[in-house]
């Protein structure tokens, strides 16, 4: 099973011919998970897209045309989940559920605001059925000081590597124990990776890769690089 994930920054924008020929060299994904997708023109060329390719059953939250949120697109039949308990940040966490598969597409908000979005998913890991395959995957907006950033910059922090502690692996970690790769950079030229796959830790064995392509990023496409998880 592969699962593809891509902020695609602000739904497009004028790149959006360039984003959908990226879609298009993902195809053979079996889910497909959009952060700061839009309701709006460029949303629906998305979702045509993803219809042509395949990905026949697709969700995102209804919010206005300008709002930030998530799309989820899937191959099989799937029973996607909003939370209103999250209130304002609703439009942030989307859920599909197949067979023992649950992928909860995410995009977090900016500082302090995160910890809200952590206590929700802290409560979902803790009441996840033990034969469940939980994957958390998207843009969370941090990560773990001196290791996914040179500094000690990110807002919950803490707050992340807790909910690992709870249940979760975080994939790449898991492939790639050395390395350093960024998948955003500040306006200063400064690199974080923010963008994650947490899959439950009793499926580790499962996982066959993790990685990320830059290119997309390095060739202004997004300002975000994109993932790519592949279970056995």
């Amino acid at each position: 099973m592969k699962v593809f994930s891509w902020n695609i920054r602000h739904g497009g924008g004028t790149r959006i011919t360039e984003i959908l020929a990226e879609l298009e060299r993902h195809a053979d994904s079996d889910f497909i998970v959009l952060t700061e997708y839009r309701n709006n023109k460029n949303g629906l060329l998305i979702k045509k897209q993803l219809t042509h390719l395949g990905f026949v059953n697709q969700h995102s939250p209804n919010v206005e045309a300008k709002v930030n949120s998530v799309l989820i697109a899937a191959k099989y039949s799937v029973s996607f989940e909003e939370f209103p308990e999250l209130q304002s940040h609703q439009h942030r966490v989307v859920s599909a559920r197949w067979k023992d598969t649950h992928i909860v597409g995410t995009y977090f908000p900016q500082k302090k605001e995160k910890a809200r979005v952590f206590d929700f998913l802290s409560d979902l890991v803790k009441t996840a059925h033990i034969e469940t395959t939980l994957i958390i995957a998207g843009d969370m907006n941090t990560g773990v000081h001196f290791e996914d950033e040179t500094g000690k910059s990110f807002y919950c922090s803490k707050d992340f590597i807790e909910l690992k502690k709870e249940g979760l692996t975080d994939a790449w970690r898991l492939i790639n124990t050395e390395n350093t790769e960024y998948t955003w950079y500040s306006n200063h030229g400064n690199g974080f990776r923010i963008d994650h796959f947490l899959i439950s830790s009793h499926c580790n064995d499962l996982v066959n890769t993790c990685y990320y392509l830059h290119s997309p990023r390095v060739n202004k496409i997004s300002d975000h690089s994109q993932m790519i998880l592949e279970l056995r």
